[in-house]
């Protein structure tokens, strides 16, 4: 298991498209991936639960991997989180 704490630099936050394109990525990998913040578990290849999960500019998120490809996972999805700013 690897874990993260990155901040959501996208202005609408991780809601609709960014949202949206953050499954598609989280989707190319078999591990397990779960975003925590705002005490809740979100699981990042479920889009109906990432887009209500309420994240927002600036909210710090924990990105928790799990399973055969959790470094290389944990590092893309990190980097999407931190550099989308759309």
């Amino acid at each position: 298991m690897q874990k993260k704490e990155v901040i959501v630099k996208s202005v609408t936050g991780l809601h609709a498209r960014p949202g949206s394109n953050l499954v598609e990525l989280a989707m190319t990998f078999s591990s397990d991936i779960k975003l925590l913040v705002n005490d809740k578990e979100i699981n990042a290849k479920e889009v109906l639960e990432v887009i209500m999960g309420n994240i927002n500019c600036g909210d710090h998120v924990t990105v928790v991997t799990n399973g055969t490809d959790e470094v290389e996972a944990l590092n893309k999805i990190a980097e999407y989180i931190e550099t989308t700013v759309e």
